[in-house]
C-alpha cells in the first residue's frame, strides 16, 4: 500500500474522530478541558497530514503529466485532422521540438512560419500551451474559483448597474416604464513574461522530456504571478485583485484577532444570491486563527473535510487558502468571502516563446524567453 493511501485512510479516520468529539460536546456547557486538549491535538495531526498529502498529490499529478504529454504518447501523422489547428498538427509539434533542442535552421524555420511573432518567437504548440494551463490551473487558486475564458482581444462585459423597477397598479393604470442602465467592465491584456537559462548538455539529452520541465518551471513561476495579480493587483500593467475592488464587509477589533460574531457579520455583509455560492479565501497564517473559533456556546465552528483534497468548511462554507492573500493585519483585507465565479480571468492567447542562443553562451546555457 502506498504512503499516499495511508495518510488519507489515517486522515479520514482522524475527521471522523473530529466529528465524532464535536457530536458528544455539551450543547450548553460547551466543550470540556479534556475535549479541548483532544481536539488540538487531533487538529493539529490533521494540518500537518493535509501538507504531506497536498505534497505527495501534487507530485503524482506532476508525474502523470509529463507521462501524457511525452513525446511517445502524441498523437502520430495519418489520423483524422479535419479542421485541426496548424499549433496541433505533429509536424509543428516535432519541429517546435526540434527548435528547443537544436536551434533554428531553414527547414524548421519554414515549418514554424505559421507561428512566428514579431519579436523574433513562436507561437508554442498547442500541447505545451494546455499543459502549462493546467500547471496554472493546479497552482493558482483564483483559477479554480473564478470564471475563466479565452478571447484574442480585449472584451468589453457589459454589466447591469441599475435594473429598474416594477410598481403596483391600479385597475387600467398605466405601466410605469424604466430603463435597465448598463455600467461596463474591460477585460485587457496585460503581458507575463521570464527567463530560464537551461545547459546545452540538458537539451543534447534525448531522455529528458524537456518541453515538460520547460512548461514546469514556467507554469510554476507564472502561477505564483498570477494568484498574486489576481487576489492583490492593482490594475496597473498587471490584472486587478479580487481584493482591490472587493468593498470592506467588516472590520475586525483586533490586528491580528478574529472573532466568532465578526465572521457572522461578514458572511451577511454578502448579498444572499452571492452567498448561496459563498466561499472564503484567506491565507494558511489567517487559517490558524479561524480553525480556534467556537460559537457561544463552546461548540467548535471549524469543520475538518472527510475527504482528503476536499476543502474544509467553516460555518458551512469552503475554505481555499492562497499565500497570496495578505495577512491579518491592520489596514488589510485578510479574509475575502463571496461567490467568487463573478471574477472573470480571460486568457489571451496564444503563448510565444523564443530561443536565446548568444545570451549565456559563455555559461554554456540556452535562454528561453516565453
Amino acid at each position: 500500500m502506498s504512503k499516499l493511501i495511508v495518510m488519507q485512510e489515517k486522515r479520514g479516520v482522524l475527521a471522523s474522530q473530529m466529528r465524532s468529539l464535536l457530536d458528544n460536546v455539551d450543547a450548553e456547557k460547551g466543550m470540556t478541558a479534556e475535549q479541548e486538549t483532544q481536539w488540538k491535538e487531533m487538529d493539529k495531526d490533521i494540518s500537518a497530514l493535509d501538507q504531506s498529502i497536498k505534497a505527495f498529490e501534487a507530485q503524482a499529478e506532476l508525474e502523470a503529466r509529463l507521462d501524457e504529454y511525452s513525446p511517445a504518447s502524441r498523437e502520430q501523422p495519418g489520423g483524422d485532422h479535419v479542421n485541426q489547428s496548424p499549433f496541433a498538427s505533429a509536424g509543428y509539434i516535432e519541429n517546435f521540438v526540434n527548435y528547443v533542442r537544436g536551434g533554428l535552421n531553414p527547414s524548421i524555420q519554414n515549418a514554424l512560419t505559421v507561428g512566428t511573432d514579431a519579436d523574433g518567437g513562436f507561437t508554442v504548440p498547442e500541447s505545451w500551451e494546455a499543459m502549462l494551463i493546467e500547471l496554472l490551473t493546479d497552482a493558482v487558486v483564483m483559477r479554480d474559483m473564478a470564471t475563466v475564458i479565452s478571447t484574442d482581444s480585449d472584451r468589453n462585459l457589459p454589466l447591469v448597474a441599475d435594473n429598474g423597477a416594477a410598481g403596483w397598479l391600479d385597475e387600467e393604470a398605466s405601466y410605469p416604464e424604466s430603463d435597465i442602465a448598463f455600467g461596463s467592465g474591460i477585460l485587457r491584456a496585460f503581458k507575463l513574461g521570464r527567463i530560464i537559462k537551461v545547459s546545452e548538455e540538458l537539451l543534447s539529452d534525448s531522455m529528458i522530456n524537456l518541453e515538460s520541465e520547460i512548461a514546469r518551471i514556467f507554469g510554476l513561476t507564472f502561477g505564483t504571478a498570477e494568484e498574486a495579480a489576481f487576489i492583490t493587483g492593482n490594475g496597473t500593467g498587471k490584472p486587478t485583485g479580487v481584493t482591490v475592488t472587493a468593498t470592506n464587509g467588516v472590520t475586525a477589533a483586533g490586528a491580528a484577532a478574529i472573532t466568532y460574531d465578526e465572521t457572522i457579520n461578514l458572511i451577511h455583509s454578502v448579498r444572499e444570491v452571492y452567498r448561496r455560492s459563498g466561499q472564503f479565501l484567506m491565507k494558511d497564517g489567517t487559517v490558524s486563527l479561524m480553525r480556534k473559533l467556537k460559537s457561544t456556546d463552546g461548540i467548535q465552528l471549524w469543520q475538518p473535510s472527510l475527504q482528503a483534497g476536499v476543502p474544509d468548511n467553516f460555518l458551512g462554507y469552503r475554505v481555499r487558502t492562497s499565500e497570496a492573500m495578505p495577512a491579518a493585519a491592520t489596514g488589510l483585507k485578510s479574509v475575502a468571502f463571496g461567490d467568487f465565479s463573478q471574477y472573470r480571468i480571460a486568457d489571451r492567447g496564444g503563448i510565444v516563446m523564443q530561443r536565446l542562443n548568444e545570451l549565456y553562451a559563455g555559461t554554456g546555457h540556452v535562454g528561453f524567453r516565453m
